[in-house]
C-alpha cells in the first residue's frame, strides 16, 4: 500500500531549476535509496518533500503522504507531521540538537509536542528510546549536553528523536557522512533495526552507493535534479542502464574491492557536477557522458517500467561499462 506518492516535484531557486519532474512512490515499510553525487539535487528534493526549503524557493508538483498533499500545506500542519508521521535524520547532528539543552529533555520534548502527557511520562519515554538506540546508561546520557557526546552518540540521539512518535516514514539525509567508517556501520545497523521494529518506511539519501545498496529495496539515481534511473536494488546494481549509474558503480567498486593496479589512477566520471542552474538542456548528463550525441540535446523520457532509465543510448543488457 502506497505511503508516499511524489508527482512531478520541481524546485526553482533564484530563477534556476534545481529539481525537475521528480516522481516516485514509496510503499509502507519499504526502504528506498536516493543516490547521486554532491550537487545532484538529493538534499534539495528531501527538503522540498517535508517543506523545509527557504521562502525564496518555488516548489510545484504534488507530495502525497497518506493521500494528503504536503505542497502548499500550512506551516502549522507541516510542523504537526514533522516529528510525528515523518521522522527526520540529517547528516550533522550538532546542527539538529540544541547545544544548551540536555539531550534527554530534547528527546522528551518531541514526545510532549506530538503526544502530550506529563513531563514525567515524556522523560520515561525518552529513557526508553535511549535504551533502544543502544545506550547502556540512558540516565547518564539523558543528563548530558550535546558537546559532551561523540558524533556517533549524537546521531543516535537524533535517531531516538526521529522514531519517538512511531512515524510512518523515516527520512535520513546522509546520516553517516560525518562519522568514521566503524561508527558508520554501527549506525546503519541500528537505523535498519529500529526502522524495522517501527514498521516504518525508510528513505535513505546518500552519495555512498555501498550505504544505500546494503540498506534499500529499491534505488533512485539522481543527477542534475532529475531521476535518471530507478529500479530494484539488485537490478540497478547488476545491470545499470544509464551511463551515470554505471560510472558511480565503477568508481565505487574500484575503491572497495581493490581492482585497480598499484600506481594506476582510479576510474572516475569525467568532468564535475555543474553549478546551480548550469546543467545542460536535454539530457542533464550529456556534458560528461562519453555516449552523448546530438540526439541527447532532447531530454529523454524515463522509460522502462519497473527498471526505468532516461537515456537515448543506454548500456546494453548483459554488459557493464
Amino acid at each position: 500500500m502506497t505511503l508516499l506518492e511524489v508527482d512531478t516535484l520541481a524546485v526553482e531557486l533564484g530563477g534556476a531549476a534545481v529539481v525537475g519532474d521528480v516522481s516516485f512512490r514509496l510503499e509502507r515499510g519499504e526502504r528506498l535509496g536516493l543516490i547521486g553525487e554532491s550537487g545532484s539535487g538529493k538534499s534539495m528534493t528531501a527538503l522540498a518533500l517535508i517543506g523545509l526549503l527557504t521562502d525564496e524557493a518555488i516548489v510545484s508538483g504534488h507530495v502525497l503522504l497518506d493521500g494528503r498533499d504536503l505542497i502548499g500545506m500550512a506551516e502549522a500542519q507541516l510542523c504537526e507531521l514533522r516529528g510525528d508521521r515523518i521522522g527526520m535524520i540529517f547528516q550533522e547532528p550538532m546542527t539538529a540538537l540544541n547545544p544548551v539543552m540536555r539531550v534527554g529533555h530534547q528527546v522528551a520534548e518531541v514526545v510532549r509536542q506530538h503526544r502530550g502527557g506529563s513531563r514525567r511520562a515524556a522523560r520515561g519515554r525518552a529513557l526508553e528510546l535511549l535504551g533502544r538506540v543502544e545506550f547502556r546508561d540512558p540516565e547518564r546520557i539523558a543528563r548530558s549536553y550535546p558537546h559532551e557526546l561523540s558524533g556517533g552518540q549524537r546521531q543516535r540521539i537524533i535517531l531516538a528523536m526521529a522514531v519517538a512518535c512511531s512515524p510512518a516514514l523515516v527520512l535520513a539525509d546522509e546520516p553517516t557522512t560525518a562519522l568514521d567508517v566503524t561508527v558508520q556501520a554501527q549506525m546503519l545497523r541500528l537505523l535498519g533495526r529500529v526502522v524495522s521494529e517501527e514498521g516504518a518506511a525508510l528513505m535513505l539519501i546518500s552519495h555512498d552507493l555501498a550505504v544505500v545498496s546494503s540498506m534499500c529495496d529499491r534505488l533512485l539515481v539522481m543527477y542534475g535534479g532529475r531521476i535518471v534511473e530507478h529500479g530494484p536494488t539488485a537490478a540497478v546494481l547488476e545491470q545499470p542502464r544509464h551511463p551515470y549509474t554505471a560510472g558511480l558503480l565503477a568508481t565505487s567498486s574500484a575503491m572497495s574491492d581493490g581492482t585497480v593496479a598499484h600506481g594506476q589512477p582510479l576510474p572516475t566520471i569525467r568532468g564535475s557536477v555543474p553549478g546551480l542552474g548550469r546543467f545542460p538542456d536535454g539530457c542533464v548528463f550529456r556534458s560528461r557522458c562519453g555516449r552523448a550525441t546530438d540526439a541527447c540535446r532532447v531530454r529523454p523520457p524515463l522509460d522502462g517500467g519497473t527498471h526505468a532509465f532516461a537515456c537515448w543510448h543506454p548500456i546494453e543488457t548483459g554488459t557493464r561499462s
